[in-house]
């Protein structure tokens, strides 16, 4: 038994500590989480998957994003880089990263369907507008008709 003396302005924390539970393989459960190659992989992949793993110790967050990326997303990644180099040389970096962010903007935009309709309804035929829209008319229709 522990006699503990405490003034009215000390702060105690306490922690306790939980006991395992008992039955459960926890092990298993961290291996599921852990980043897996898909077995269709290539073998020169399995090979760098495993120099990477066993020999530089990289960890899964790491193999996740390298595996991840396509060969032809790896290309321009380090394209972009050199490039970067290359605008820093010639004192044109800030110019190099809004013109990538811009790219990266129309780029990813998209393209509708014939068909499909745009969430705002500027760019919609006749302004149409999504069915369940809630603006202004609508709640002004509702208020007039009684029904809000």
């Amino acid at each position: 038994m522990f006699l503990l003396l405490v003034d009215p302005s000390d702060s105690l924390i306490v922690a306790v500590k939980p006991k395992a539970l008992s039955g459960l393989d926890i092990d298993d459960d961290e291996e599921d989480l852990k980043f897996q190659l898909p077995q269709s992989t290539s073998w020169w992949k399995k090979k760098l998957y495993s120099f990477l793993l066993n020999r530089l110790k990289l960890p899964d967050i790491l193999l996740m994003a390298i595996f991840s990326l396509s060969l032809k997303a790896w290309i321009l990644v380090i394209l972009w880089f050199i490039l970067a180099h290359v605008t820093h040389k010639w004192d044109l970096g800030p110019i190099y990263i809004l013109g990538t962010g811009f790219c990266t903007i129309f780029l990813n935009l998209g393209r509708r369907q014939p068909g499909d309709v745009s969430a705002y309804s500027i760019f919609n035929e006749d302004f149409r507008e999504l069915p369940g829209t809630l603006n202004a008319d609508a709640i002004d229709r509702d208020i007039r008709t009684g029904q809000f």
